[in-house]
């Protein structure tokens, strides 16, 4: 689902696209009471263009465990599980995943 993703951003992209998939990076999570080191795959998004606070070039790197905790709040929704389940994410869902994983700040606004 994760190469997915990147794909619909790809393919319908309008001022972010998709930078890279296969970089991986350090974070600190935190769970139980405390801060954990981990090394994860990250997505990297670069915005195309200007658009409101955010200038050409600017880069997000979005860390797999925060799309994947965005994919789990999103499986309550009817018919995300399923379209999860078949692979076959809608351009909605990815602007969706991507909004909750980015702490809200990026909106794709994605077209065909």
């Amino acid at each position: 689902m994760y190469r997915q993703l990147a794909a619909t951003i790809h393919e319908c992209r309008t001022w972010v696209d998709v930078l890279d998939t296969d970089r991986t990076g350090h974070f600190m999570l935190h769970s139980g009471g405390g801060l954990h080191p981990i090394r994860c795959r990250v997505l990297s998004l670069v915005a195309r263009t200007a658009h409101g606070a955010y200038s050409k070039g600017h880069v997000w790197d979005i860390p797999e465990y925060r799309l994947d905790r965005a994919v789990n709040s999103l499986k309550r929704r009817p018919g995300f599980k399923e379209r999860c389940r078949l692979g076959t994410l809608s351009m909605q869902d990815a602007e969706d995943i991507i909004h909750l994983a980015s702490h809200k700040l990026i909106n794709l606004e994605l077209e065909l």
